[in-house]
């Protein structure tokens, strides 16, 4: 089971990304911003910070892996949603999804 309590902050993800591996299953942690909302005259998009949650297969690093072998997830970026992210990461090994 991928336990990253004590491992990682908001505050080391508001600045870098994180990455690890557990049993075959490589996973990569990162703030991304994404379109919320798009207005109704096509002028102004809303924008936010969102956690990202990505997963391949072993044995080559996120830059390396084909897109098509890649599964990610979007989770709120603040704590609660580090610890969904995390929740996720472990259903997705149990599942085989990687």
């Amino acid at each position: 089971m991928i336990d990253l309590h004590g491992q990682i902050s908001m505050a080391f993800l508001k600045k870098s990304r994180f990455t690890g591996s557990y049993q075959g299953m490589r996973y990569l942690l990162q703030k991304t911003e994404r379109v919320v909302e798009k207005s109704g005259d096509g002028q102004q998009e809303e924008r936010e910070n969102v956690l990202e949650a990505v997963i391949w297969p072993e044995p080559y690093n996120y830059e390396m892996t084909k897109e098509e072998k890649k599964h990610s997830q979007d989770f709120p970026f603040c704590q609660e949603g580090l610890w969904e992210a995390v929740d996720w990461l472990n259903r997705e090994f149990e599942a085989g999804n990687f």
